[in-house]
């Protein structure tokens, strides 16, 4: 049974998480302040922390970081009135896990959270296992190279390399060999298109995720038939990117 700290100055919404998790079978402790919170990480293990990002009295990252400073591998799940682009990039370079909207009916978010310990189960794997895969990133975006390198490499992945463009990537991918490349569709000097195709003659059995802010029909159809593993819109959903990951070095290991 995974044990659920929640972590929220506003006592009706304590109460109502408390509630609603238990009931789905979770062992459930609700705390007011950081400073509860801290002590109860200290004294007790759990298996996921869910964190309000706006305590009263506290800066938005504090407490997380706190949290990841004494125990780096506990899930913390933030939930936020307003989850803004630059609220979740700086939750997740901080540790978080998973940044979820607090505006949304109890039950539609004990669901997300329910997504994602699932989620977080089938995608745990021995760390030894980890630091054997290699990861390149390839975007002209340098926030996104670094927001996904910082998240790899939290995950427990140290072979995590990027690019800024296709043929910086063709460069990576002839001196090092690579299990998983994620790779923007749209950027300079060469597109992903071209890039994908060429990453595959380097090696054939890389597998490659694309990677595009919008539905392009035309652009993912054409990556899949070239030979992409799969493809993921922006913005992130940061469990289901780690899920397309891992399911491709699944499907690799098996073989």
């Amino acid at each position: 049974m995974t044990k659920i700290l929640v972590v929220d100055d506003e006592l009706e919404i304590r109460e109502l998480l408390r509630k609603a998790l238990v009931k789905e079978g979770y062992n459930v402790v609700t705390v007011s302040t950081a400073e509860q919170a801290l002590a109860c990480i200290i004294q007790e293990p759990f298996g996921l922390v869910l964190l309000d990002i706006k305590l009263a009295g506290e800066s938005e990252i504090f407490v997380l970081k706190r949290i990841k400073e004494l125990h780096q591998n506990i899930p913390v799940v933030i939930y936020s009135g307003v989850v803004t682009p630059e609220i979740e990039k700086e939750a997740r370079i901080a540790g978080a896990n998973e940044v979820l909207s607090k505006d949304v009916e109890i039950m539609q978010l004990v669901e997300q959270i329910n997504r994602f310990i699932k989620g977080n189960a089938r995608v745990s794997q021995d760390l030894s296992t980890r630091k054997e895969k290699s990861i390149l990133i390839v975007d002209d975006e340098l926030e996104i190279r670094r927001v996904l390198s910082t998240f790899f490499k939290k995950k427990g992945y140290t072979k995590v390399a990027a690019a800024e463009n296709g043929e910086k990537a063709l460069e990576l991918a002839r001196s090092q060999e690579f299990s998983v490349a994620l790779l923007d569709v749209n950027m300079p000097v060469m597109d992903g298109i071209t890039a994908l195709e060429k990453l595959l003659e380097i090696n054939p059995n890389l597998g490659v995720v694309m990677v595009t802010g919008r539905q392009d029909d035309e652009n993912i159809k054409r990556a899949m038939e070239l030979g992409a593993y799969g493809y993921i819109l922006k913005p992130f959903d940061f469990l289901y990117l780690e899920l397309v990951v891992m399911s491709k070095l699944a499907i690799a290991g098996s073989k």
